[in-house]
């Protein structure tokens, strides 16, 4: 129960600064438009139908999308660690009956439910992934939940370096540069030569890239076998780096400020 309690908290919390959230999509929406402007133009200009499969239509969808995708996979557990870090209060959640990092997910799917639900409307009512097979629909929800799940946990792995920096700050700018290139906010990954193929293996593309692929039904059941075995692998890295990372980091937490 306490662990819904957490979810209904993030999620009051997020509507209640509903300013912000429209404020967030407002930017997000601008910066798709400029997005589509310049790949609508690169479409003209070339001559082309499409790129990489994606015809002028799919890819003002693929930049909605991707955009969306890059709000729901957020860094900021990172932050919120550092935080409590930094002024001691991680001692009270230590103090407390609960697994942390179970209370930060749901934390962070709290967060992120609204962008969930746009995400989710889309694959209902714009994708035809649930109307190629069951099978292929139900595989194409287990990616979605690994993915997401393997996500969270890369990036608590990296929150843990908070135990040996004084300031994180610096990590926000690289973690959206590494979702804009890697991640194929900027360009779907396909467009790159067949010897740089496997870039779209990283998390990053996961999150990103083929979450945005499979809503256009660009994944092919072979392909889509591929990511759920590269995000099932994923995520057993992340649980081991947390493992090690967490028992090496309490040891030289001291709880300044608490």
């Amino acid at each position: 129960m306490s662990y819904w309690q957490t979810f209904q908290n993030a999620l009051t919390t997020t509507l209640t600064y509903r300013g912000n959230l429209v404020l967030r999509l407002l930017t997000v929406g601008v910066e798709i438009a400029v997005a589509s402007f310049m790949w609508l133009a690169v479409y003209r200009f070339s001559g082309q139908d499409n790129v990489a499969g994606i015809g002028s239509s799919q890819m003002v969808v693929y930049l909605a999308v991707v955009n969306v995708l890059a709000l729901i996979f957020s860094a900021s557990p990172i932050f919120t660690l550092s935080a409590l870090i930094r002024n001691g209060n991680l001692s009270v959640m230590l103090l407390r009956p609960i697994n942390y990092f179970r209370q930060s997910f749901w934390t962070y799917v709290g967060q992120a439910t609204p962008y969930l639900i746009i995400y989710g409307l889309a694959i209902a009512f714009i994708s035809p992934v649930f109307h190629r097979s069951w099978g292929y629909g139900l595989a194409s929800l287990g990616l979605i939940i690994l993915t997401y799940v393997m996500f969270f946990s890369l990036i608590s792995g990296v929150s843990l370096i908070s135990f040996w920096l004084v300031q994180v700050w610096p990590l926000r700018p690289v973690l959206n540069a590494l979702f804009l290139l890697l991640g194929g906010q900027a360009f779907p990954l396909q467009i790159l030569p067949s010897a740089w193929r496997w870039v779209a293996l990283n998390p990053f593309a996961l999150a990103g890239n083929q979450l945005t692929l499979l809503l256009l039904g660009k994944l092919s059941v072979h392909q889509l076998s591929i990511d759920l075995a590269m995000a099932a692998g994923w995520l057993v890295l992340a649980v081991v780096v947390i493992k090690v990372l967490w028992r090496h980091g309490i040891r030289t937490y001291e709880g300044v400020g608490s």
